[in-house]
């Protein structure tokens, strides 16, 4: 089963709602995300991102007593490396990575996890971490991820009724090409709809392991954020962003990251949202989104 995360939105630029289920036969044209919010600058998308994680985790455990967190590398642990908890949900947290390579764990220059330490794991004071081995065998880095998250008690990692993982929150980051984790365009890893949980992606060696897309669809939140730019990219990922958040052309064979258009609540500042026509928006209607 795939979940349905494309639904028509209010924005002018509409496309037909399909209800077919996606296979590596057939192409999805989705429709344009509506959980999109635009703030002024990258600060803004910050401390959104920041209350969103803080707001998450007081809900689920609230609920459940216990807060299943799911995270990447790249830009968004610069986004968490800033924000300092302001209760004692970390203590409740479980957390597992979006993607990782196979790597040596302790490897700041390469392993998500390290680095993750490094910028505020450590400060946090987190400790419930589902890590890798740290060998380079994808396959079996991948197998013994999947087994170790299935180990988890539900009380810790929700399932849903088809027996996938429901995390409270995931964060999830988006490359200039559409992927999402490890989860790149045109390869058979982003085909699984009913499969495992975590894949080896052979994109790069050495290889990675990632969630796969019915994984990421079921997050109870996704949050997806872009912010920031630079001398050779004065726009950040603005085309990525239009790309994944409103073309209609694109599939999510072609470009991943379409395919959590109605799964997740975009973020972005000004600058990245330059090449779509997006109301502006606030910290708290974001907020409020999820």
């Amino acid at each position: 089963l795939l979940l349905s995360c494309f639904a028509v939105g209010s924005h002018a630029f509409q496309a037909p709602r399909s209800t077919t289920s996606f296979t590596r036969t057939q192409q999805i044209y989705a429709a344009p995300a509506e959980k999109v919010h635009v703030l002024p600058t990258e600060s803004e998308v910050t401390q959104a991102v920041h209350q969103l994680v803080e707001s998450c985790a007081k809900q689920a455990i609230s609920k459940r007593g216990h807060f299943a967190l799911a995270i990447p590398g790249g830009s968004v642990l610069k986004v968490l490396s800033s924000l300092d908890p302001s209760d004692d949900w970390v203590s409740k947290t479980t957390l597992c990575f979006v993607n990782h390579k196979c790597v040596d764990i302790t490897d700041e220059s390469s392993a998500i996890e390290a680095q993750a330490r490094a910028k505020f794991l450590d400060r946090w004071g987190l400790t419930d971490i589902i890590s890798l081995n740290g060998s380079s065998d994808g396959k079996k880095e991948a197998d013994d991820y999947e087994s170790k998250m299935k180990a988890l008690p539900e009380s810790k990692l929700p399932r849903d009724e088809d027996g996938f993982p429901v995390f409270d929150l995931s964060l999830v980051g988006v490359g200039d090409d559409g992927h999402i984790g490890s989860l790149y365009p045109n390869r058979d890893e982003i085909d699984i709809v009913d499969g495992p949980w975590v894949t080896a992606a052979f994109q790069k060696d050495p290889p990675s392991i990632s969630l796969t897309l019915p994984v990421m669809q079921r997050a109870q939140t996704t949050v997806i954020s872009a912010a920031g730019q630079s001398v050779k990219y004065p726009n950040g990922k603005a085309g990525a962003m239009r790309l994944a958040i409103a073309d209609e052309a694109v599939t999510p064979k072609d470009f991943p990251a379409s395919a959590l258009r109605e799964c997740a609540i975009w973020i972005l500042d000004e600058a990245n949202a330059s090449e779509m026509e997006l109301d502006m928006s606030t910290v708290e209607k974001a907020v409020a989104d999820a």
